[in-house]
């Protein structure tokens, strides 16, 4: 078959065997015609098919681990995570706004209706249930992180900065806030600043013996220094 009837087969059945074929045939025609548009069109449709139909598998699991597990947030959060990435956060949405009706005042359905409305990108109605929280337990490194990322998408950088250090300050162990420290300071041009930031990832990793965990961090810092270094060298504009 040629590689336009594979992706129609995989698109219509998920067969992973015309996936792998076709994902070969896409790679072969490529090295050989690196400048075709169409062929870079098909096989980029072809891996989202995988990836759509990889994360409708993901969700399986994780909603099996929820079934297994229910006190065991992590599951939740990869769920709303894989959601999202379908385009789908209306459904983790609903089912987190039916378990905050139940249980008002659990601070873990707060936190998970928080992280649905900001995976759907429905900041007011997160920030309102950030607050709620927030008036249970004031001091809630979760909730007030899940504020600053409220305030990331609602263009206040200085507020979103702010809480996500108030966050860090009540619970050193979690890096979530420094990653989005990290992207928010590159997106603001504020170059140096992330930089510190990746650094500081790096440290506290190296610290624990994480060695792993800093080999993406030191990409991006390298990466940084490099977009720095440019900038500082390009021509002045006429």
């Amino acid at each position: 078959m040629s590689t336009d009837e594979l992706l129609a087969q995989y698109e219509a059945t998920a067969d992973e065997e015309a996936f792998v074929e076709a994902k070969t045939l896409y790679e072969q025609a490529l090295a050989e015609s690196p400048d075709d548009a169409d062929l870079h069109m098909n096989y980029g449709y072809l891996l989202e098919c995988h990836a759509r139909n990889q994360l409708r598998q993901a969700v399986t699991h994780y909603e099996w681990a929820i079934e297994l597990s229910p006190t065991e947030v992590n599951a939740h959060y990869h769920l709303i995570g894989a959601r999202a990435g379908l385009r789908e956060p209306e459904i983790p949405i609903a089912l987190y706004e039916r378990r905050l009706a139940a249980a008002p005042h659990d601070l873990d359905a707060h936190r998970l209706l928080a992280a649905a409305y900001l995976a759907g990108h429905e900041y007011e109605k997160a920030r309102r249930v950030i607050d709620t929280g927030l008036a249970l337990s004031p001091n809630d490194a979760q909730l007030i992180e899940n504020r600053g990322d409220v305030r990331a998408g609602t263009s206040d950088p200085d507020g979103a900065l702010a809480d996500w250090r108030s966050s860090r300050e009540l619970d050193p162990e979690q890096l979530s806030s420094l990653y989005s420290s990290a992207f928010l300071l590159e997106r603001e041009g504020r170059m140096k600043e992330a930089m510190e930031a990746w650094q500081t990832i790096i440290d506290w990793s190296e610290a624990r013996g994480f060695s792993r965990d800093t080999v993406w961090p030191k990409q991006e810092l390298e990466r940084l220094r490099r977009k720095l270094a440019n900038a500082t060298h390009e021509p002045p504009a006429n």
